[in-house]
């Protein structure tokens, strides 16, 4: 049985592909179009949503924004995008994480929730730019 390949969406991708105005818009849409007819999964997290949906609404139409979210929620309704929750056992390991890691106070909260996502389901790609994935040596590969 052939496996399905999975990439983690980071807030840095889905903006991309959001944002028609955004510098990898051509590139990261195109990316996407291919992954999913390729039948791949993007994975996600409501933390990343909730990032990608504050972002948005600033940086584009509250409309546009609604369009698009709502494309991401209908795709995961039928099971072409899996939505991760955070809930509180993850919430617990991203604090062990982010206190481990204080020596990089940049890195985000929302960025090791992801980690812990990542991790836990066996995923090593993101569509990212964010140079933090990368900075943690947990074995993750950005894609852009």
């Amino acid at each position: 049985m052939k496996s399905v390949r999975k990439v983690f969406f980071d807030t840095w991708g889905w903006l991309a592909i959001a944002h028609r105005d955004d510098q990898r818009h051509g590139e990261a849409t195109s990316f996407y179009r291919d992954f999913l007819v390729a039948g791949g999964v993007p994975v996600t997290t409501d933390y990343i949503l909730t990032e990608s949906i504050s972002l948005l609404r600033a940086r584009t139409s509250p409309k546009g924004t609604e369009k698009f979210i709502d494309g991401i929620l209908a795709a995961q309704s039928t099971g072409r995008i899996k939505l991760e929750r955070i809930g509180e056992e993850r919430w617990s390991t991203a604090w062990k994480l982010s206190k481990r890691f204080g020596d990089k106070p940049d890195i985000s909260f929302v960025d090791f929730t992801s980690f812990v996502v990542m991790k836990e389901l066996r995923i090593a790609e993101a569509l990212t730019a964010d140079r933090h994935y990368e900075l943690v040596g947990l074995g993750f590969k950005r894609l852009f």
